[in-house]
């Protein structure tokens, strides 16, 4: 009955828009979380006014807004770089299932713009392959580095990831490595000119303490449904990750480059989550779109049983997860 049900989701027209509806459906449903984590203090997230970052409406329809330009920022980046080998939107509906699922992440939180500077910066960072003169693409790249460092400072420690992803790329020179450092420390020299400039240098000095303010532990911080949904992103982002290097002969290979880079920031945002486990709701967010393009390129590239029992059996705990956590929650 469900032996065709992953090709048949994969090469769909009408698949993202149903899971689009379903999406802002199970929002509505779900209603308004909380969005207050250990993270909701950090960098410039608690200048915020208190309508954006409380629990409310406006964080909720915040929230919902910026998901949906991360869909779209996701579809395009598939489309710009030829990601999957067929005609298929299953990456950015894979990102909204996931996303959909984790009820404990529809309040509007710090992990939502680092998801999404973070997201934006693939499109520079992928453009530079090859490139000689690269450091337009990576001045743009650290740019948005520098942007979600801001919001979230640890984000501060992916800058060796984003340097080797510029050499694995075969983009990485003296040139674009000026310009890498130049975009990094743009956002840090504004914020600082206007700390100095309005004598208010704590909020600029707080930024760079909590670079290097490590919290180490809390394990057991996390509910069930957030330590199951983490194992799950973690096992979709493996599966994908074995089976893009069991069939990587039948990627271009432009292709296989951008998906060896999008492995290694998987690897480093996982790695993240198991020795920050404290920050853990701000790291999720940027790690569901890592796993989407894993996940993604699995369902539409694979057909086997094994691919389709599967695709079916993640599809369930997905739906069970949000109902679940809209109960609990």
């Amino acid at each position: 009955m469900f032996s065709d049900f992953q090709r048949r989701l994969a090469i769909s027209p009408t698949s993202l828009h149903t899971v689009a509806v379903i999406v802002v459906i199970a929002w509505v449903i779900g209603g308004r979380a909380n969005p207050t984590t250990s993270d909701s203090m950090v960098g410039l997230w608690a200048l915020l006014p208190d309508g954006v970052i409380r629990a409310g409406w406006l964080n909720h329809i915040l929230a919902i807004i910026t998901a949906v330009l991360v869909i779209y920022i996701i579809r395009e980046l598939n489309v710009s770089n030829v990601l999957l080998r067929l005609n298929s939107r299953t990456i950015s509906f894979t990102f909204a299932a996931l996303i959909t699922s984790c009820f404990f992440l529809h309040g509007f939180q710090p992990g939502y713009l680092v998801m999404l500077f973070c997201t934006l910066s693939l499109f520079p960072l992928f453009n530079a392959y090859q490139q000689d003169n690269s450091a337009g693409n990576a001045y743009i790249t650290f740019l948005y580095l520098g942007l979600s460092a801001i919001v979230f400072p640890k984000m501060i420690w992916m800058t060796p990831i984003y340097v080797l992803s510029f050499y694995i790329l075969r983009a990485l020179n003296p040139r674009s490595a000026c310009a890498s450092f130049l975009g990094l420390a743009t956002p840090f020299w504004i914020v600082g000119t206007i700390a100095f400039c309005s004598e208010n240098m704590s909020i600029f000095n707080t930024i760079l303490y909590q670079m290097i303010d490590f919290k180490w532990g809390g394990y057991t911080l996390h509910s069930a449904s957030q330590t199951i949904m983490i194992w799950m992103t973690f096992v979709i982002f493996v599966l994908g990750t074995v089976d893009f290097y069991m069939r990587i002969y039948l990627d271009k290979t432009r292709t296989r480059v951008i998906y060896n880079v999008v492995i290694l920031h998987g690897a480093a945002y996982f790695l993240l989550l198991l020795l920050q486990p404290i920050s853990s709701l701000t790291l999720l967010p940027v790690t569901l779109v890592m796993t989407a393009l894993m996940g993604g390129h699995y369902i539409s590239n694979d057909d086997t049983t094994l691919s389709n029992i599967l695709v079916c059996l993640f599809s369930v705990l997905l739906i069970v997860m949000f109902i679940l956590n809209t109960w609990i929650l």
